[in-house]
């Protein structure tokens, strides 16, 4: 048996004796509503604000870190690591210029 019919709610006609009354429990709710929808659009642009300050903050730093790091070449080449091929080793993948 489901709750709703152990639990029935109660009917509208006798707690709301006539359409004005109806029409007015619906005007008094639907203000209720309104409030708390503006307080959670409020409390939602907050913490989006929140959010984006901080991911622009990471953006910066992310900037400042790649600026700092941009001193030296990202790559090694072979010379840096002590790996010069010597002059007479031909790479089969860089064939030498014919002419």
């Amino acid at each position: 048996m489901s709750y709703r019919q152990q639990f029935p709610p109660p009917p509208f006609y006798p707690r709301f004796p006539s359409p004005n009354a109806w029409n007015e429990y619906r005007r008094a709710d639907e203000v209720e509503y309104r409030a708390i929808m503006d307080r959670n659009e409020a409390v939602f642009y907050e913490q989006y604000g929140v959010h984006m300050k901080a991911q622009e903050e990471q953006r910066a730093a992310a900037s400042a870190s790649a600026a700092d790091a941009s001193h030296g070449s990202p790559f090694f080449t072979l010379g840096e690591l002590g790996l010069d091929d010597s002059p007479g080793f031909q790479n089969f993948m860089d064939p030498p210029a014919s002419g």
